[in-house]
């Protein structure tokens, strides 16, 4: 059997601009829920196949593999180890991700931005770390960004869904004296294979 030509003038098209990181389509071995063959679509970075039923010409998949794909090789190509800097005992800790590391854990446990530029907090880091550690505003200038990001991953992850959605809730207060409400998001996934699983994403 061969790609049908609607699908190879899709790729050529590239109405997507994702299509472009990816070799024209081939036929899988691999079937959908219906029994039908799937096709294929070779990534020209890193060389996986992005199966995907004929039928479907939505782009969504592809998009999150070049996301993903692009953001490896990024990293693996721009990455400057602490150990490479003759830090040792710090694990392999890229000095680029100090700040997000510092909004995450402000965020994540409610920590006051006060906090980084506490002596106490200083003097349990290494001096090249201390020398990476970003100002307070900038903390919560990040942490506003890392909202925006989580934002749109959602929209994008729930736009083509289909059926209901399970919301759980927590609320608790923190010893800093923060009212914390935590959300979490439930709903069904179909499998390729029949049946269903239960998947959540932390709000």
């Amino acid at each position: 059997l061969n790609v049908p030509g609607k699908v190879r003038q899709v790729h050529k098209n590239q109405l997507s601009g994702c299509y472009a990181f990816f070799d024209p389509p081939i036929l899988a071995n691999q079937k959908d829920k219906n029994g039908c063959p799937m096709i294929a679509y070779p990534c020209k970075t890193c060389g996986s196949k992005i199966h995907q039923p004929i039928y479907k010409t939505s782009p969504t998949n592809l998009a999150k593999h070049v996301a993903s794909c692009t953001k490896r090789e990024r990293e693996s190509q721009g990455k400057q180890k602490l150990g490479a800097m003759g830090v040792s005992g710090m694990g392999d800790i890229d000095p680029q991700e100090v700040p997000q590391l510092c909004a995450i854990w402000v965020a994540q446990a409610a920590q006051p931005f006060t906090s980084l530029g506490e002596t106490s907090h200083l003097g349990l880091l290494h001096p090249t770390v201390v020398k990476n550690l970003p100002a307070r505003r900038t903390v919560s200038n990040d942490i506003a960004k890392l909202y925006t990001a989580v934002q749109e991953s959602l929209i994008e992850l729930f736009k083509h869904h289909k059926g209901a959605m399970y919301l759980g809730l927590d609320a608790w207060q923190y010893p800093n004296g923060f009212d914390i409400l935590g959300t979490v998001l439930y709903w069904l996934v179909e499998e390729d294979k029949g049946g269903f699983h239960l998947d959540a994403m932390p709000l």
